[in-house]
């Protein structure tokens, strides 16, 4: 007979299936008319750890997209995070977005839970399959839809799956839908996102992370199709 923590974790795998269908399920639709981009992502994220239920991050991001050639956009982002339980991450913050001719807020509030069940903090089970979803409501403030500017809300779910494949070297796979609705829009599906990557760990308080996302932006006419490609370095302090 199998024991209670397999049958536990058989069944918390056939949920992230059931989740990962979920997500995927809208791609199944494609637009008639769509327009293709590429788009280059980079930055940083430093994690500033107290020791105790409270932790901070400030990330710097710089996006590239007309195939890569011109300045999208770059903004500042500053989370807290509040560890609920080994297994659950709550965060929020503030966004600061500097586009070409403007400028984007954003207020964030989510946070991360483990399905698999095992703690989110790493250095824990290192070899596990780990499956974290993602849900935030965001609300932004003068973004453009249809030339024109307009505050929005949205909810947004990622799945991300991984397992290490050496102690430097962790490969994973992610989904990722928007909702959003807004003065131009009822609520819907914005934006999906596919894609996976790498984690490489550079030292004990630092790593890289390299990842290749499809984006498929829904809210436009024609549908947006975008490959991007996404770096960002991230670091820790304190513990």
């Amino acid at each position: 007979m199998p024991s209670n923590s397999s049958q536990r974790l058989v069944i918390r795998l056939q949920g992230i299936v059931v989740l990962a269908a979920f997500l995927l399920a809208p791609c199944i639709v494609q637009a008639e008319e769509t327009e293709t981009d590429s788009a280059l992502w980079g930055g940083g994220v430093f994690y500033f750890e107290t020791g105790k239920t409270f932790d901070f991050s400030a990330e710097y991001q710089i996006r590239m997209d007309d195939h890569m050639s011109s300045l999208s956009s770059q903004f500042g982002e500053f989370l807290g995070h509040y560890k609920a339980a080994d297994n659950l991450l709550l965060n929020g913050g503030y966004r600061f977005t500097r586009r070409p001719g403007r400028s984007e807020h954003r207020i964030y509030l989510g946070g991360f839970w483990s399905l698999t069940g095992n703690p989110l903090l790493e250095g824990s089970d290192p070899k596990q399959l780990r499956a974290v979803l993602q849900i935030g409501y965001q609300h932004d403030f003068d973004v453009m839809f249809d030339d024109r500017l307009m505050d929005s809300d949205s909810i947004r779910y990622i799945l991300v799956v991984s397992k290490p494949a050496t102690a430097t070297l962790t490969p994973f796979l992610l989904a990722g839908v928007l909702t959003t609705w807004n003065d131009a829009y009822d609520f819907g599906i914005d934006k999906i996102r596919l894609g996976g990557g790498v984690v490489f760990r550079l030292t004990e308080n630092s790593r890289l992370r390299s990842q290749y996302i499809w984006e498929e932006f829904r809210f436009r006419t024609p549908v947006k199709h975008t490959n991007i490609i996404w770096l960002r370095y991230e670091g820790k302090f304190g513990g």
